[in-house]
């Protein structure tokens, strides 16, 4: 009987190391299935990342090629009111009709008109500049009265003849629709009355500005 309780006792204590090598087992399982797992999901592939930043250097790229140039200046007439033409310029692709009134009478002279004539009911009017630039001249002109000539960066010139009041100083830059000044008088238009006389120049070559308005002044 002795025998028997003393084989019970040791039965009973072998059970009990082989659940807790049992438990002990186990969790060592565990933790190692949870440390693969962990380490396949922080793994990321590095073709991904390539993927990823070539795809986000592709987008900038087209993004910054999507940028809107530079748009160009185009010639605009010098002024915003209804003035109207009473002197055209001289040209010889024109109809004798309109050659017949581009001709200028100064000391019994005829002179063909190097520029247009605008008059407005023989008032005054604000004169704007037809496209930006430097102010390369600005003289009171014995024949032409106050005048003002603008250079623009693609050397095309500007003359604004016969003001008043003129806004603008020697070698300012200003930008196009700057208002200049205000139309006045001259000695060699003087049956004109208040007018504006608006010159263009290419290469020292005079041109017609009613041939020119809205184009791009680089391209005259």
């Amino acid at each position: 009987m002795k025998r028997f309780f003393k084989w019970c006792k040791e039965a009973k204590f072998g059970l009990i190391l082989g659940a807790i090598a049992f438990v002990f087992i186990l969790s060592i399982s565990l933790i190692a299935t949870n440390n693969k797992k962990t380490n396949q999901v922080a793994k990321i592939p590095s073709s991904s990342l390539s993927s990823s930043s070539s795809s986000s250097s592709s987008s900038s790229s087209s993004s910054s090629s999507t940028i809107n140039p530079i748009t160009k200046e185009k010639l605009l007439k010098p002024f915003k009111v209804d003035a109207t033409i009473s002197r055209y310029f001289f040209d010889d692709e024109d109809p004798m009709e309109i050659k017949s009134q581009a001709i200028v009478t100064y000391q019994n002279k005829v002179l063909p008109s190097q520029g247009i004539d605008y008059t407005y009911n023989d008032q005054s009017f604000d004169i704007m500049a037809a496209f930006s630039g430097k102010v390369i001249a600005k003289k009171n002109d014995p024949m032409y009265g106050l005048s003002v000539a603008i250079e623009h960066e693609s050397g095309v010139v500007a003359y604004y003849c016969g003001l008043t009041e003129v806004n603008v100083l020697q070698d300012e830059h200003i930008s196009q629709n700057t208002i200049i000044g205000k139309a006045g008088e001259s000695v060699i238009n003087a049956k004109l009355g208040k007018h504006l006389h608006f010159a263009l120049q290419v290469n020292q070559t005079y041109i017609n500005p009613l041939k020119s308005y809205d184009k791009i002044v680089e391209e005259l």
